[in-house]
């Protein structure tokens, strides 16, 4: 249970550092009633909510759910992939053209960077305390919260890979039996690439990458192209969300999913309300929705999801919280250490 103990230890020694605490000083808002804040964001009509962890069309249909469950209030979805939202993010900010209410993101770094700015609005839903315990405090401030999790592992096609050519290990992306038929993220754009290749730069030292790359991967920008590469027959195993993969098995496709013998990579994808938001209502109740709502919940376990919410199990035989051995960097070893990885990636790779 590595993620249990070095993640969240480093997690909160981490976030009490005194630099941020200063930071933003005040005291996290009380979490109003959901039928006053209903009433208030009612007047509001809409937000808009840039988001990384879903795909685009789950995405959609949470922000079409919420708008069922509080009528009058429109979600205008955004996806893209965590660096170039957090791009975008800045893009706004800079030219006083604030867009996003509320930004959800696979990359810890960026909400460590936006609070010690001061850009984020300090809000504690009361929903949190559905939330399983690891999840729960990840900002003693309240400037963000976990809101989605999910596990990368190998996935694999089933009509390529059979018997003993399933992949056990990370290191099996390194077999010459698999040059140019894997497929991998890149750690520039995806923010769960990024945490993978801290946790396989730590696995395996600075040279794995270019060793990865004389195998001739495919690279793509999101870890959800990883799965889509596979199950098309286009690539025969790659790194990607084994909570996609289960989904898309679910549907007949031949694809399946490992729980690498070195653990699961746990990307963990926190959300905040933006302190420039001008639907401060709105925003706040869709986080109160996001974290505890039946509704994702239901959306989630739909599309295989990890529940965060304490008791519930995931479907499809997908690991719950704390079950297997899981790796994951910290909020600080993301600011700190990715843009090194990045620059390591880029020079085995050459993008």
């Amino acid at each position: 249970m590595a993620f249990t103990r070095r993640h969240f230890g480093a997690l909160a020694a981490t976030l009490a550092a005194p630099a941020l605490l200063r930071a933003q000083a005040q005291a996290p808002s009380p979490s109003p009633s959901l039928e006053a804040l209903y009433a208030a964001a009612k007047k509001e009509g809409e937000l808009t909510w840039y988001v990384v962890p879903y795909p685009s069309e789950l995405a959609e249909a949470m922000g079409r759910r919420f708008s069922e469950r509080y009528p009058g209030i429109r979600v205008n979805a955004v996806r893209t992939t965590a660096q170039v939202a957090f791009q975008r993010l800045n893009q706004d900010i800079k030219a006083g053209t604030p867009a996003c209410d509320v930004f959800s993101s696979t990359d810890l770094a960026h909400f460590l960077d936006l609070k010690a700015r001061g850009l984020l609005l300090k809000y504690t839903p009361a929903a949190v305390a559905k939330v399983d315990r690891h999840m729960q405090n990840v900002d003693p401030d309240g400037a963000y919260h976990v809101t989605s999790a999910f596990p990368m592992g190998l996935v694999y096609n089933k009509q390529k890979v059979q018997g003993a050519d399933v992949p056990t290990s990370w290191n099996d992306l390194l077999d010459p039996k698999w040059r140019g038929l894997a497929s991998v993220a890149h750690p520039g754009f995806s923010g769960a690439a990024g945490a993978w290749c801290l946790e396989m730069r730590r696995l395996y030292g600075d040279g794995w990458f270019k060793k990865l790359a004389d195998n001739k991967v495919q690279v793509g920008r999101s870890t959800i192209d990883m799965v889509t590469t596979v199950n098309s027959g286009e690539r025969s195993i790659s790194a990607g969300p084994i909570t996609l993969a289960a989904r898309v098995a679910d549907r007949g496709n031949p694809v399946g999913w490992v729980v690498p013998k070195e653990g699961l990579v746990m990307v963990v994808s926190p959300s905040a309300v933006m302190a420039s938001s001008k639907r401060p209502n709105a925003s706040r109740l869709f986080m109160e929705w996001l974290i505890g709502s039946d509704d994702v919940v239901e959306l989630g376990r739909a599309e295989f999801g990890i529940p965060l919410r304490t008791g519930v199990q995931p479907p499809g035989g997908l690991p719950a919280l704390g079950s297997t051995k899981t790796l994951a960097p910290t909020p600080k070893q993301m600011r700190d250490d990715l843009p090194q990885v990045v620059e390591l990636w880029k020079d085995a790779f050459g993008v």
